[in-house]
């Protein structure tokens, strides 16, 4: 399997976490901008044990937009959609559109992400332990799994 991401990024990630090159190359190729990439990606493992230090890495060496949002550090899904935004609009610097920061629903999150992200060509938003968030709506999930689809 290849990569478009230059070698001497992805030594650099091995180089920082090891024994796991072929994770590190595979993850690559979905995350680079050159490639097709899947609208969604799921990591899922075993707790602790370099998921969320690897998408760190690769997105750190790679030059498309990104954010991570920290889910389990959110309380109710409203605050999640506005940290998201947040998030989001931090990651785009001076380029961001001005939006309102407040979700009151998920239709209302989906709006001010479309706004955020329409001169886009390509956005990664990283939800780390999504599955721990504590207060989230039963429709969060499945809303999420769609973002790929704006």
């Amino acid at each position: 399997m290849t990569t478009q991401l230059p070698d001497e990024l992805l030594s650099s990630v091995n180089e920082s976490i090891k024994c796991r090159e072929h994770q590190h190359q595979q993850t690559a190729c979905l995350l680079t901008s050159d490639l097709f990439s899947p609208p969604n990606l799921v990591l899922h493992g075993t707790e602790a044990t370099g998921k969320s230090l690897t998408i760190k890495a690769l997105l750190s060496a790679i030059q498309t937009p990104s954010a991570i949002i920290r889910s389990k550090e959110c309380i109710t899904t409203r605050h999640l959609l506005e940290r998201t935004i947040t998030g989001v609009q931090e990651a785009l610097g001076d380029i961001a559109p001005s939006v309102d920061g407040r979700c009151e629903s998920i239709s209302a999150f989906v709006v001010q992400l479309q706004r955020l992200l329409e001169d886009q060509k390509k956005f990664i938003l990283v939800f780390d332990n999504i599955d721990r968030q504590r207060e989230a709506a039963p429709t969060l999930l499945p809303a999420l799994a769609r973002l790929g689809e704006l």
